[in-house]
This record gives C-alpha cells, structure tokens and sequence, in this order.
C-alpha cells in the first residue's frame, strides 16, 4: 500500500507540477494583462459570482450586465462551470488572485483527465504523463488561458479527451462505455457550445469514414449516448431552443471573420516557430515549436511508422489544414459553419491529435526511458515558460492595459463583448446605454423613474404616472421570462426595438421587473439534476457490490 501510494504520489505532484507550469510566470503579477475575451469573461465570472451569493447556481440573466440592462449570457454561454471562481471569491479571495486559481484549477483538471484519458486505452503511467505534459502544455491551449482569456475554449480543452475515451471505447473495445462519451459531450457543451458543435460535426466524420465499424452494437450505444447527453445538457438545450424559436439574435448572423480567412498554412508554421503568440491585437495562432517538430518527424519516418501512427499523423494533417485556409472557408462564410468564427480555433483538436501522436512516436522509436521521459517533460516545460514570459514581455512593450484588484470594476461596465451576439437582432444598444432611462411612446424620459431604495438582485422598480394608454419600454434587454408588476398585478410584456415593453392605462404606476425564468427553464434544470443524480446513484451502487 506504501508503494502504490508513494507512486499515486509522484504522479499527483507531475499533474501539479504541470498545472503550476501552465500559468508561470503569471501568477507572481498582482495584476492581468487585458487581452482578447478578459473584459467580457471579467463581467460574466463577477455576475455569476454575484448570482451564486443568491444561491442561483443558473441565473439565465445576469441582471446587473450591461449598464443594468441584464444581459442573457447565461442563457446562451453556460455559467455553471464557473463555480469554482465564485466559491473563491466568496471565500475572499481578491479578483486577481481568484482569476490565477481557476486556471490553475483548469489545468490540473485539463491534466488529470488527459492522464485518465491516456491510461485508460494504453495502462502506461509514463506514457499518460507525457501526454497530459503535452497535451496541458500545449501553445494553442496556452494561448487560449493568457492570450486571448478565452474561458470556454480552455474549459473545453478538459473534457475534450473525456469525449474521445467515449469514442474510442465505441469502436475499438468490447466494452462501451456511452456515458463516458455522453458526460464529456455534456460537459463541452456546458463549456463551449463552439467547440461541442464541431466536436459533434468531427464525430459525424468519423462516422462516415468508419461506417463498416458501425454495427448494431455501436448504433446501439451512439443512440444511447445521444439521448443522455439530450438529458444531461436539458438544462440548457432546452432553454436555449425555447429563447432561438421565438427571437432573432446577433448571433444567428455570424459571418466568419477576415483574421481567420487568411490565416494560411505559411502561418501557423512560422507563428509555431516562433515560440511566441504576440498581444491579441497581433495575435499569431500556433501548435508550438514541440507538436510542428513532432508532426515534421512524423511525415519524413512515415513509411516506417505503424498503421496506428500513420492514421494518427493523417489525422492531424487533416484537422491542421481545417484550421487554415487551404480549407475554402470563404464559401462557407454565411453558412452555419461560420459559427466557428475564426478557423484557427480547429487547433484545440489539432493540438489534441499532435500530443496524441507524440506519445505513440516517442514509443513507437523506444525514446521512453527514464532520463528520455524527464528530459521531454523538462522540455516541454521550458518551452512553456519561454512562451509565456515572452508573450509578458511582449505585452508590456504594447503597454496593454492591465487589470487589477484595484479596477477590475471601473472597466467598461457596458461591456457584453465584441459582438453582442446575445442580444435580440437590431436591438440599438448603444442608444440605450447613451440614455438608460424609460422611453415612454418612443421618447427616451429625462425624468428618473427609478426607486433605488427598493432595488435588490434581480429586481428593478420604477414609479410614473402616464396620461392615457401609453407603451413604456424600460431598461431591460428582452428574453422570455420576465415578469413585469404593476400596482401589485403581473401585467403582460413584450419585446419592442429589443427592449422590455409594456402597455399601461393612465394613472399612477409602481412597476416592478424581475426575471423569474420560464416554466421550460425551471422543468428542465430539475431534470437534467434528477438524471445526473441517477447516474451517481448507479455509480456508488456499482461500486459498493463491486467491494
């Protein structure tokens, strides 16, 4: 029991080891650089903390986002994974330190299942360290945590292999294990709702050029695995449909955008020699020096490698050129692939597949033993911190703006990111937050109808008089499920120019707004926590009959 301990032990400090790696040198700064997604994924991890200390754990709308307009980022970009932040910083943690322990979090997350991941179909412990090593350290990964704060990508770097084991499981075992695939494609979708699409469009590929492999085992288990993510992700499938099957948002529009359309393959080699991403205004998406020499190594010993490294080598190759425009995105730039935005994002996978390929060639050409595995692991954790201290470097010779403990708050309290894509379609938002006041038939009031005394979280109240039957639009972005009072009676509401509407009769008015969530929203919730209680429940019992 000492040994297996003792190793368990070296093994849990190689993970934390990794995961400290990840986010050095940033962690010794009492400050962030702004970049990229921070200032929106700033707001959206204060507001769920906010939401969290009023225990609503699936707030919907973020009521304070947005000028106080109340954003419904929670509605479209899931928040729940964002618990361990708030729990830190009700716990009284500073924004900046609280920011630095959920990535760290994430990372050591990100390295357990990556070594989970490669144990379960390989029973190597070095192996499945190299891999988490890589796969954790990874420059497109990096680039996501501290160059562009790119919260959800990152997420979904963690759950990524959980969604492959399932996979892998499917078709190339006897034991299949269609949870596994269903709780990974669940927890990207509470990630990254980009990601699980074109995870699941990745999938449908493999499909097709697997069909022979689909007997009625495998189709057996994909419709089982299908139906309990649908039960799993209910919570927030459903909502979201509801939300999509009535209104229009900016996102519906989504064109791809230039910086991706031109990004060759010329490029990311380069940016990957370079060791450098550069502040996001230059952004240079990259694999990294490691995982281009490790693909390079890959193509001129291709004749030597066995089947298994040979598809794997391929099937970097191919989700490489995804990433570049030696795909023709441009024929798909309205299409509903434009969801992905930039192209480049497709190196999440390509990142996954190259450290993949990286375990399998260092064992294929016997370069596993104990001074090789520690000088890979030291490599590519030198690699690491020259990539970060570089791209800090680079950051402060730009004198990018830097985030503090101090004025965290005083950023751009409008901000609800760089394409309002939850937004209601021509919603005029920048005339709303120019004059955040009632606009009564059309006219914006310069009176202040606001009862500040009476405010609480997710409750605002507004007192007039109206002179006739006249349409009140208050400062509320509209989704289903508000409730709007007046005078002690729920009155109807709807959506006018994007904005919370409604139709009073003359006389005096004490309105009061509040989002209660539809009854779709609260079904589902319950719902989804009932199967993933099941699912606890039949994982305990197992493993009681099994002791």
């Amino acid at each position: 029991m000492n040994v297996i301990f003792r190793k368990n032990g070296i093994i849990i400090i190689f993970l934390i080891l990794i995961s400290i790696t990840s986010i050095f040198p940033y962690f010794f700064n009492n400050y962030i650089f702004s970049q990229d997604d921070l200032l929106f994924h700033r707001t959206r991890l204060e507001s769920y903390t906010l939401a969290v200390k009023h225990l609503d754990f699936f707030p919907r709308i973020f009521p304070t986002m947005g000028l106080n307009f109340g954003y419904g980022a929670d509605l479209f970009y899931p928040s729940i994974l964002l618990l361990p932040f708030a729990l830190f910083r009700i716990g009284g943690f500073s924004f900046v330190s609280s920011y630095y322990l959920f990535q760290l979090f994430i990372s050591f997350i990100t390295a357990i299942i990556s070594y989970y991941f490669f144990y379960s179909i390989h029973h190597s412990k070095k192996s499945s360290l190299l891999f988490s090593c890589f796969y954790t350290l990874s420059t497109y990964r990096l680039i996501d945590q501290s160059v562009r704060a790119a919260l959800g990508e990152t997420l979904a770097f963690a759950f990524l292999p959980l969604l492959v084991l399932g996979i892998y499981t499917l078709f190339y075992t006897h034991q299949h294990h269609w949870k596994l695939l269903a709780i990974g494609m669940s927890l990207l979708i509470a990630s990254h709702l980009i990601t699980a699409f074109y995870s699941f469009l990745l999938l449908l590929i493999f499909l097709i050029f697997n069909w022979k492999k689909c007997k009625l085992a495998q189709l057996k288990s994909l419709t089982k695995a299908f139906l309990l993510t649908v039960g799993l992700s209910a919570w927030f499938l459903f909502p979201y449909l509801e939300q999509i099957e009535q209104l229009k948002f900016n996102f519906n529009n989504t064109t791809l955008w230039a910086n991706g359309l031109h990004f060759s393959l010329g490029d990311l080699f380069i940016n990957s020699l370079t060791n450098l991403s550069a502040p996001f205004t230059e952004l240079k998406p990259n694999i990294g020096l490691f995982l281009l020499v490790t693909i390079i190594a890959a193509l001129f010993s291709y004749p030597k490698l066995t089947k298994t490294n040979q598809r794997l080598t391929l099937l970097t190759l191919f989700v490489i050129l995804l990433a570049t425009n030696l795909f023709p995105w441009a024929f798909f730039k309205t299409s509903i692939l434009a969801t992905i935005q930039f192209p480049w994002r497709l190196l999440l996978f390509a990142s996954f597949f190259a450290s993949l390929l990286a375990v399998y060639l260092i064992e294929q050409f016997q370069l596993d033993s104990k001074k090789e595995f520690l000088i890979f692991i030291a490599l590519s954790i030198f690699l690491t911190i020259g990539f970060n201290s570089n791209n800090l470097v680079q950051a402060r010779i730009q004198n990018n703006v830097t985030v503090t403990n101090e004025n965290f708050s005083d950023f751009y309290e409008s901000e609800i990111g760089h394409g309002k894509e939850y937004l209601v379609k021509d919603t005029d938002f920048k005339k709303y937050f120019a004059s955040p006041a009632l606009i009564i038939d059309g006219v914006p009031s310069t009176t202040n109808f606001s009862d500040p005394s009476s405010n609480k979280y997710n409750y605002n109240h507004f007192t007039l008089r109206t002179n006739g039957t006249q349409e009140v639009q208050l400062p509320k972005f509209f989704y289903k499920g508000y409730e709007v009072i007046d005078n002690q009676k729920v009155i109807p509401n709807y959506n006018k120019a994007g904005l919370v509407t409604v139709k009073l009769n003359e006389g005096e008015h004490a309105l009061s707004i509040s989002y209660k969530k539809t009854l779709v929203q609260k079904i589902s919730v319950i719902f989804s926590i009932l199967i993933f209680g099941i699912l606890c429940f039949q994982y305990i019992g197992k493993k009681i009959l099994n002791k």
